[in-house]
């Protein structure tokens, strides 16, 4: 139910958005279309506007459901400390894991204090649990059987044959791990924590695509860069076997590989269309504004205006391009250690984390299972990432 209000919440916050500020949220989505287009991917605006909404209200119920999964994961883990800690006899330290806990409707939570408060003694809290335990799942055989050792103590021996009599035919029944534990809560739990990561998500999923398009942009610029120098090399050899300029272009855009071909392709057309050379070229260096490809522009650009032997410029510049790989390469390689460094160093604190987690689960389980805390875990993350940021750049040598 609670994901269906979510849903059509978001649905209708989107309208409302998207009503109110239709030229902010249309000019987003032209943004995103065009970059797409010009990366050769055909999306319409439609569907981009349907992925948004989709990422967006998926990734708020996302962060909406998140606290109630990490809440079940910790509240097990204290479970499993308290058994742990009745078979060592440590009562005491089990009822203390506990104790937050018995509000819930868990038959092996109560079970658990029960035993915990028979070995502190406290006869009539022990009970009081272990037939909580009992009402919660009557086939629950273990708690049985220890309320039949609680009335022996206590010098109840009928009430306890009775109890004998009842472990013994819940023994026959099966209890599957979700019904002993019962770990559900209510969605309405832990309410700030949800509302805060679920608009959190949500803003992050809303502003995803620019993300996704910058990643791809870069992906696309760089196998273009490790494809230009072969490009370079092929137009160099078309002019020597007597093409011109535009035909050893054109065997580029035939031969080679996208995005390479596609990127001259373009250029080809827009000279076509009336543009010249120059031009096309300087939209070129305009879409993939990297250093190989500004040096071959501005370098054709001048030999188109000045003259000069075209093939041995352009062998010139494919093989500079290629020495220039090769010490970057070597550069990358020696400077490997210092990278390494700083994602252990960037890792350690996350290390820590899980160990005080270990050794002080208590205290450290306010870090997610509050408001403070969930906030304090992004600016931890924000923190993280911006140290990470600067190491890698202090160890990276540009050329």
């Amino acid at each position: 139910m609670i994901v269906f209000v979510l849903f059509w919440g978001g649905v209708y916050l989107y309208l409302r958005t998207r009503a109110a500020s239709p030229d902010r949220f249309s000019e987003y989505r032209q943004w995103i279309e065009r970059s797409l287009a010009d990366m050769f991917f055909n999306v319409s605006g439609r569907q981009i506007s349907r992925a948004i909404l989709l990422i967006t209200v998926f990734s708020a119920i996302t962060g909406f459901l998140i606290p109630g999964k990490v809440s079940q994961v910790d509240n097990k883990l204290s479970i499993e400390r308290a058994i742990n800690d009745n078979h060592q006899e440590e009562y005491a330290q089990a009822v203390l894991h506990l104790d937050g806990l018995r509000a819930m409707e868990s038959p092996i939570v109560h079970n658990e204090l029960g035993v915990a408060y028979i070995g502190l003694r406290n006869y009539s809290q022990a009970e009081s649990e272990l037939q909580e335990a009992v009402r919660l799942l009557p086939p629950y055989g273990k708690a049985h059987q220890n309320l039949a050792e609680l009335y022996m103590l206590t010098g109840r021996f009928s009430e306890a044959s009775f109890a004998e009599v009842r472990a013994r035919e819940a023994h026959q029944f099966n209890v599957s791990e979700e019904q002993l534990y019962n770990l559900s809560g209510a969605m309405t739990d832990q309410l700030g924590v949800r509302v805060f990561l679920a608009a959190l998500f949500a803003l992050g999923a809303y502003n995803l695509p620019r993300a996704g398009i910058a990643f791809l942009q870069w992906r696309r610029r760089k196998k273009f860069d490790d494809q230009l120098a072969d490009g370079l090399t092929m137009i160099a050899n078309g002019l020597r076997a007597g093409l011109s300029l535009v035909q050893a272009m054109e065997m580029v855009v035939r031969e080679a590989k996208p995005p390479l071909s596609q990127e001259f392709e373009i250029v080809l057309k827009e000279h076509q269309l009336g543009s010249s050379l120059g031009d096309a070229l300087k939209h070129l260096a305009q879409r993939l504004p990297g250093n190989d490809t500004r040096i071959m522009v501005n370098a054709t650009l001048i030999l188109l205006e000045s003259g000069g032997n075209l093939p041995e410029r352009f062998d010139t510049l494919a093989k500079t391009m290629h020495e220039r790989k090769r010490v970057q390469q070597k550069i990358k390689t020696m400077t490997a250690e210092g990278e390494t460094q700083a994602w252990i160093l960037a890792a350690l604190p996350l290390v820590l984390a899980v160990l005080l987690n270990y050794l002080n689960h208590d205290v450290f389980r306010l870090m997610y299972t509050t408001v403070l805390g969930w906030m304090l875990i992004v600016l931890i993350i924000l923190m993280e990432a911006v140290g990470l940021y600067l190491m890698l750049k202090v160890v990276k040598v540009k050329i």
